[in-house]
């Protein structure tokens, strides 16, 4: 593979939530003769959300699947154990939960397509320390994206 074809980035850990245009890869970068070049001069520029959508968040938690949504504390318990997430790193409950907490909608709908890869065996649920209900709160999600219909 030459390196003009390799993806930008492609070594960052969860690199698939990294759009490309943050990510600067400089060809050529020396600091005091030391060649900085490729992985070591790679920077991930920050990220504005200038936008926040908090209805969404207010009508999963009065989804009666989703009600216990405000209790996540973002322990991961739920992606660790789910095997879709095992197969498919684009799953990923946890992360799904937070940006609907936070009110990131434009982030949800570039992850929607994912979210409906649950296939509800609970897993989460029974992991889940603070009583979340994971499973519950994914098919809340999805009941309330078909809704919007994004």
């Amino acid at each position: 593979m030459s390196k003009k074809s390799k993806k930008k980035g492609a070594f960052i850990i969860e690199r698939e939530y990294i759009d490309d245009q943050r990510i600067i890869e400089p060809e050529h970068l020396k600091l005091e003769e030391v060649d900085m070049s490729g992985r070591w001069g790679v920077l991930v520029l920050p990220r504005t959300i200038e936008e926040f959508n908090h209805s969404l968040y207010e009508e999963i938690k009065n989804h009666p699947r989703g009600r216990n949504i405000h209790k996540c504390w973002q322990c991961g318990n739920c992606t660790a154990a789910c095997p879709v997430a095992e197969e498919n790193p684009l799953f990923n409950p946890r992360y799904f939960i937070h940006i609907v907490k936070m009110g990131y909608k434009l982030e949800l709908e570039k992850f929607k397509d994912y979210i409906y890869l649950c296939g509800s065996c609970g897993r989460c649920s029974e992991v889940c320390p603070k009583g979340v209900d994971p499973s519950g709160v994914m098919e809340a999600i999805g009941t309330v994206l078909r809704r919007y219909k994004l």
